[in-house]
């Protein structure tokens, strides 16, 4: 493939206009593509929308031209868009790479043409303490692990972006705010019109509109194809009684990967802090940082008092950013036991490849426990957030930098100590009731609980009911309330109708069921002409003079602004940008940290550290193994001893140790062995590095711990082992001295821990 230098990109502008008109609103996304180059060009752009959107429309301008795209299956789809453009014709063609990511081809741009794209979408919003919250993404940044970013280009780019959001005065709001760009407030005839002109591409525009008058539960309705109501319930529940709190065991799991670095986790360690101060003396917690890896304050949870809270401030505080981010082994650490009900409190960016994998798991796992993710970013991954909170029976927090975090932990701690109400059921009365889609799964004291219902005809009240420790609630909705909307809630409904075909789909391993699914979702897609995983707009350009050249393909750069403001000094340091090129190379690193910023030091090789001489190591590791033939042939030997010599012949993958002697001597000294953390530790090292053929010889390990050790290795957390590790000048005076075998505890120590 032909790739155009990208100093002149294609892509010259993104405007975004919206209307809102409550709990809905419209939107429109224009890019302007200009070809200014010498060359016919096929451009890419991979850009976000909101998860909650559903793209009702897509158009292209061109030249006198208005073209209007059609929802097609991706295969069918590509196969058209690519004939095209060998037949000389141009092909304009938009696909759903994620939930949140989209990607556009624009095929064939001619030599000085102009090209405008529109997308446009419905979005419905969250209301929250009666302030209407509209997130509208406009950067994709980098996933760890994830194929469709690593192919991404970021860079310093040209093209901005203008906001128009047209607020209805209908609404009688209270204040508007923006803590993400600074806007102009203008007040025309029926609306108050929010702008943001020319605007870097490297933030999400989040705005808050807080309204005047209190809500209460309320409905909309519109009339389908077949002539049905569908209809938008939102019951705003209010449970005054109140209910003694039980104790909780809180697990606070910490994002500490390289994306998280600077301003972000900062902001996560106030976060967590501010959590902590809202337990009760009673309450259980521990803390769980992670990235490539993931460790625990404790192995098991501790008591809530002064002095552990004053131990996980200053283990918190101590906390520093480096590798990946790897989400879904502390996610089973948390939910490892079946029959405890656990509060989760998740700080993350959600920058991660494996949101399926990690949304299958909670959703078959999370029982009774609840999940509550705080999206701490300029650029959250807002999508996977809210999944995870929805599939973990919680509430999602976006929060970011500089914005005030108090409220939201305030609110949060509100949701965790509502009891669940159970035994949900909407009465519809003399309805009939065709179909039901529910947006949420939990029920929050003073939140909307938002239902879709498509019935034959509406003629009766509809009541929310449910229990709480066997006391029945109700909340009603007269029929005489509900109003007439000219959103059409037919094709939103159908997009639900995706989202819940989606979850089947995670729910079976059986393939023919899975495309059966598939094929149902391609159907509304292309029925509705709304976006979908499986399907794609597409329309074509039939032009009179073709263009039979063949293009030079320019993938759009995407603004790396985000990276600077976020990771800031501390990482232009680390990686050495400013600097002088000539002293640098490319690295291939496990940072989570975007690829066009991975650099290193060239260091010099006269500064690295002095190793142990090569023949001091042959002598160490032949009188380690000497000294192995006559502590095996021993009765009586030290356990310690004989786990260090199992670690480092396990690491060491040495065909001649015979591990099944470790666990039979083990089982006969299982109970000194229980007693001690720092033998079940070594142990734990043990199981770790077994290949994953050794069925046999894993199970007998597990069977030697106790149930805090048997978590540990199921879930994959980090051993800390604090023992110390001995000089190179120890080692050489240790060999000159001949003491060796008096020091073999720490000599096989140190050959084990000497590559880690």
């Amino acid at each position: 493939m032909n790739i155009v230098d990208l100093r002149e990109l294609a892509l010259k502008k993104v405007k975004i206009t919206g209307n809102v008109i409550g709990k809905f609103g419209s939107f429109e996304i224009e890019q302007v593509y200009k070809n200014n180059t010498k060359d016919i060009l096929e451009v890419g752009y991979t850009f976000p929308l909101v998860e909650t959107a559903t793209v009702v429309g897509f158009e292209i301008n061109v030249g006198d031209r208005v073209l209007k795209g059609k929802c097609k299956e991706k295969g069918e789809a590509k196969r058209e868009y690519q004939r095209n453009i060998v037949k000389g014709n141009s092909a304009y063609m938009m696909e759903q790479e994620t939930n949140n990511i989209f990607k556009i081809s624009v095929g064939k741009i001619d030599r000085d043409e102009e090209v405008t794209v529109k997308i446009k979408y419905i979005d419905k919003f969250e209301i929250i303490d009666n302030t209407i919250q509209i997130l509208i993404p406009t950067l994709v940044t980098p996933k760890y692990k994830s194929n469709i970013t690593s192919k991404l280009v970021y860079g310093k780019v040209d093209y901005t972006i203008d906001f128009n959001i047209n607020i209805d005065k209908s609404l009688n709001r209270k204040s508007i705010s923006c803590i993400s760009h600074k806007i102009n407030v203008i007040d025309e005839d029926k609306t108050e019109r929010v702008e943001v002109l020319n605007y870097d591409l490297s933030k999400d525009f989040k705005l808050q509109i807080e309204l005047k008058n209190e809500l209460s539960s309320n409905a909309i309705t519109s009339k389908t194809k077949d002539n049905n109501d569908m209809i938008y319930l939102s019951f705003m529940p209010e449970i005054l009684n109140s209910y003694e709190d039980s104790k909780k065991e809180y697990l606070f799991i910490i994002d500490v990967s390289g994306s998280m670095m600077g301003e972000k986790l900062d902001e996560t360690k106030r976060a967590v802090i501010e959590c902590l101060k809202q337990l009760d003396v009673g309450d259980k917690f521990n803390i769980i940082p992670f990235e490539s890896e993931f460790e625990a304050m404790n192995i098991k949870s501790i008591e809530y008092n002064e002095e552990n809270m004053k131990k996980a401030v200053r283990y918190i505080n101590k906390l520093e950013p480096l590798g990946g981010t790897e989400i879904l082994d502390p996610i089973k650490f948390a939910l490892y036991e079946k029959n405890t009900d656990k509060i989760i409190l998740l700080f993350t960016d959600g920058q991660v490849g494996n949101e399926y994998e990690i949304i299958k798991l909670v959703e078959n796992n999370i029982n009774r426990s609840r999940i509550f993710p705080f999206g701490i970013d300029t650029n959250v991954n807002s999508s996977f957030i809210k999944q995870l909170a929805k599939s973990g029976n919680g509430k999602a927090e976006l929060i970011q930098p500089n914005e005030k975090i108090d409220d939201k932990i305030i609110r949060t701690f509100a949701r965790i100590q509502t009891p669940l109400l159970e035994e949900v059921t909407i009465d519809y009365g003399n309805n009939k009731i065709i179909d039901e889609i529910r947006e949420e799964k939990c029920l929050f004291n003073y939140e909307f609980f938002n239902v879709f219902a498509k019935i034959e005809k509406l003629q009766d009240d509809i009541k929310l009911r449910g229990k709480i420790l066997d006391k029945e609630y109700s909340w009603k909705i007269n029929k005489d309330s509900i109003k007439n909307t000219t959103v059409d809630l037919e094709v939103l409904f159908a997009k639900q109708e995706m989202d819940r075909l989606e979850e089947y789909i995670r729910n079976t391993y059986e393939e023919d069921k899975i495309e059966n699914y598939k094929k149902m979702i391609i159907k509304l897609s292309e029925k509705y002409n709304i976006n979908s995983k499986y399907t794609s707009f597409i329309t074509i350009y039939e032009r009179k003079d073709k263009i039979l050249e063949v293009p030079k393909y320019q993938e759009t750069k995407l603004s790396n602004k985000f990276a600077k403001d976020a990771f800031m000094n501390e990482v232009l340091d680390m990686i050495g940008i400013g600097e002088c090129e000539e002293d640098y190379e490319e690295e291939s690193c496990d940072l989570d940290i975007p690829c066009f910023l991975r650099k290193k030091k060239i260091v010099n090789s006269k500064s690295r550290p002095i190793e142990v001489k090569k023949a001091n190591e042959e002598i160490i590791e032949e009188s380690v193994n000497e000294y192995y033939k006559i502590f095996i042939s021993q009765s009586e030997k030290s356990i310690f001893t004989f786990l260090l010599y199992a670690v480092y012949y396990l690491k060491k993958k040495n065909n001649n140790y015979n591990y099944n002697d470790l666990l039979r001597f083990l089982k006969n000294h299982k109970e000194e062995l229980l007693e001690n953390e720092l033998y079940l530790k070594l142990l734990c090292l043990c199981y770790k590095q077994l290949d994953d053929n050794r069925f046999l010889d894993k199970k007998e390990t597990t069977e030697l711990m106790d149930d805090n050790f048997r978590k540990i290795v199921k879930t994959n957390l980090k051993i800390n082992i604090n023992l110390k590790i001995l000089t190179e000048a120890e080692v050489e005076d240790i060999i000159k001295n001949d003491k060796i075998k008096s020091n073999i505890n720490n000599i096989i120590w140190y050959l084990y821990a000497r590559d880690n």
